[in-house]
């Protein structure tokens, strides 16, 4: 399984500062770029890839990121035991789409107004980098 490391946290949710996000899966694990917004949502800390649809909550930020890790290892043992088609088929189905020549995924930049607003406070929410090697 690849390794996961959050590289930053800002206060801004501002995406055009957020590299775009990026999967290179191989039967060796994968690697990548992901966005993860973390901020209030009712009595907890949310923090949320909503690029693969996962998130961990906690009483603090760092609760909720460790809940994070957690769960995006779930998500990618979970996707790596599908057929090489079935994996491919489920990270279209999550928005994904293949880049031509390559073996990468790239994600739209699109959703990222849409999950900020199910945060209590989306202008407090913070953007983290997710690197996955």
């Amino acid at each position: 399984m690849s390794s996961l490391d959050i590289l930053s946290t800002n206060q801004s949710s501002d995406s055009r500062e957020v590299p775009s996000e990026k999967l290179r899966i191989s039967k060796d694990g994968f690697e990548g770029t992901l966005r993860v917004f973390t901020g209030q949502q009712g009595e907890h800390i949310v923090s949320i890839i909503p690029s693969l649809n996962v998130s961990g909550y906690g009483s603090e930020e760092h609760t909720a990121l460790t809940s994070l890790k957690e769960n995006i290892e779930t998500f990618f043992e979970d996707l790596f035991s599908l057929s090489q088609t079935e994996m491919h088929d489920e990270l279209q189905s999550l928005g994904w789409q293949e880049i031509s020549f390559t073996d990468e995924m790239m994600m739209p930049e699109a959703r990222i107004n849409g999950v900020l607003q199910n945060f209590d406070f989306p202008e407090k929410v913070k953007t983290s980098i997710v690197q996955a090697a």
